[in-house]
């Protein structure tokens, strides 16, 4: 009798780990889908060609989308959107002054669609260098082969 009451004690003392380990492989895959979400708007744009296929993606990053309008006459201009928000250009200017004095550390990725003017482009870097943003990224998409 005594044998059998020591063999109770030692299994009652076991921790199954399965449910643990269960839920941290469902978290695990949980995170590494959404992170492939994360920035990418609904906006279509058809970036230009670049041969450099590397993709890389900063923490604190300001990513600003810029896609060709036109007016009735015929006039084009660029649309600037940060988040899916539409801002002129003071609006952006205002916006991204705010989050360089949270995190001065900041990187600023232009994707902008090839029908855009270079000088549209050109704006947005002047904004950045005002603001204090020593890295400007230009996205681009691999060249077909």
């Amino acid at each position: 009798m005594n044998f059998r009451s020591e063999k109770r004690a030692k299994s009652s003392n076991f921790i199954d780990f399965t449910p643990i380990v269960d839920t941290v492989f469902n978290l695990i895959i949980f995170f590494a889908v959404s992170l492939n979400f994360i920035g990418t708007p609904a906006i279509k744009l058809k970036l230009p060609q670049a041969s450099m296929k590397e993709s890389v993606r900063e923490k604190s990053e300001i990513r600003v989308f810029i896609t060709r309008g036109e007016t009735k006459d015929g006039y084009t201009f660029g649309v600037f959107r940060i988040e899916d928000k539409v801002l002129n250009l003071d609006e952006l200017s205002n916006l991204i002054h705010q989050r360089v004095l949270s995190n001065p550390d900041m990187v600023l990725i232009i994707q902008a669609d090839e029908s855009v003017s270079q000088g549209e482009v050109v704006k947005i870097m002047d904004i950045a260098k005002n603001a204090g943003i020593d890295k400007i990224a230009i996205a681009t998409r691999p060249k077909e082969k």
